[in-house]
């Protein structure tokens, strides 16, 4: 699960290869954070460097790509004549979550809805996705396994412990709803406040802010307040207060939902390394209705349809014994006449999902096979995505 020494190095070397500076300056900090190198003032320094160097011309468009390869290709030199540390062991016991048949029923008069039996695991170290339609149990989920609700039935264990001080087992979930509370003073104060909280005083206090807001690219708007930023980075903001408490359980409910699809990326992105921690992984669970970032990024699905689990397990494993293949595509042309074209492949079944047609074939007709087809007959398409192993056949077109 967790990243070794010499595969910090190796990512970390690649990434400036590739002049990817976003990724090779967030792994050094991360590099730094899980091997202690704090007291290693001129690479500690020099991370920061690198990382404000980046972010600022980034934003300024105005990246001297020589400089941040310069520094980069520095602090590597200065890593390398490091003595290299003994291997991490990793936990024997890695699962901080497991429920075994948790419910929850609500009865409003109006409406009532059940969130119907469910079992399932977390991991340190590994992303979990639940999806589904809107109103069909996701938020009650993660509520639950958040502490935010009781259930109904059912029972809920954290971190290997049957019985635990509910107290102690709190501090160690952070829950980061949909729509967070507005906070009031500058970031930087906010972020020290909660540290303190969380009893991390003095020059720990200071460095563990410090690393968070470099980390997570807020360091240029830790003295602005909640009016002065954007909804993207106010989930940047509670996820580095979240991260302040240094938790085993990470529960998100829609952080998704307000950023483009560069944040998406990279805040998927960060979840997955800043899981994998050496020094203090994570176990994270959220929700979306980005379901191929999800599926690309997560480790394991969870499909929740009218409070009733779908699926539940690793995201490869999904549909594993499928009778049929099946591809988005979209582009300039009728279902007649991609339906013509295609007539030679076998029984072939096309559906108009709105905005792309989705084809089930055989399952000796894979994705190769389909565009090669397409292509020969000059079909026009700017859209294709194989989606046989993707739970985004689960969602219903009507509702």
């Amino acid at each position: 699960m967790f990243v070794s020494y010499s595969e910090y190095l190796n990512e970390i070397s690649n990434s400036i290869l590739h002049a990817d500076y976003s990724l090779a300056s967030r792994r050094m900090l991360d590099f730094l954070y899980d091997y202690n190198l704090d007291q290693h003032v001129d690479i500690k320094g020099l991370s920061f460097d690198i990382r404000n160097r980046y972010l600022q011309q980034a934003q300024n468009q105005e990246a001297d790509a020589q400089i941040l390869k310069q520094l980069c290709e520095q602090w590597l030199q200065n890593v390398k004549q490091l003595p290299i540390p003994e291997n991490r062991e990793e936990e024997t016991n890695n699962i901080v979550y497991t429920a075994d048949d948790l419910c929850k029923e609500y009865n409003s008069g109006s409406r009532n809805f059940k969130l119907h039996p469910v079992s399932l695991s977390i991991k340190l170290g590994e992303l979990t996705a639940v999806v589904g339609e809107n109103g069909n149990g996701k938020t009650t989920l993660l509520r639950l396994m958040a502490g935010e609700l009781a259930p109904t039935s059912g029972r809920a264990s954290y971190f290997g412990n049957e019985e635990t001080n509910w107290y102690e087992t709190k501090g160690k979930i952070a829950y980061i709803p949909q729509r967070p509370d507005r906070w009031y003073g500058t970031l930087i104060d906010n972020l020290h406040f909660f540290c303190t909280i969380k009893g991390i005083i003095g020059s720990e206090n200071e460095d563990h802010v410090n690393y968070i807001l470099h980390r997570l690219g807020l360091y240029q708007f830790r003295n602005l307040k909640w009016t002065e930023i954007s909804s993207g980075y106010r989930l940047r903001f509670e996820l580095a207060k979240a991260l302040m408490m240094r938790p085993r359980l990470l529960v998100l409910d829609e952080p998704l939902a307000n950023l483009d699809i560069n944040a998406q990326q990279l805040l998927l992105q960060d979840l997955k390394y800043l899981s994998q921690s050496s020094k203090h992984p994570m176990g994270v669970i959220l929700s979306s209705q980005q379901l191929h970032e999800l599926e690309r990024n997560c480790k394991n699905i969870i499909f929740i349809k009218q409070g009733k689990t779908i699926y539940s397990g690793e995201q490869q494993s999904f549909a594993a014994d499928r009778t049929n293949n099946a591809f988005e595509l979209g582009g300039n042309f009728s279902i007649s006449d991609l339906q013509h074209h295609l007539n030679a492949l076998g029984d072939i079944k096309i559906i108009d999902s709105g905005t792309v047609l989705i084809i089930n074939t055989p399952l000796s007709v894979d994705a190769i096979q389909l565009l090669k087809v397409i292509t020969t007959q000059n079909l026009p398409i700017n859209y294709f995505r194989d989606i046989s192993k993707s739970t985004r056949q689960l969602f219903q077109k009507d509702i």
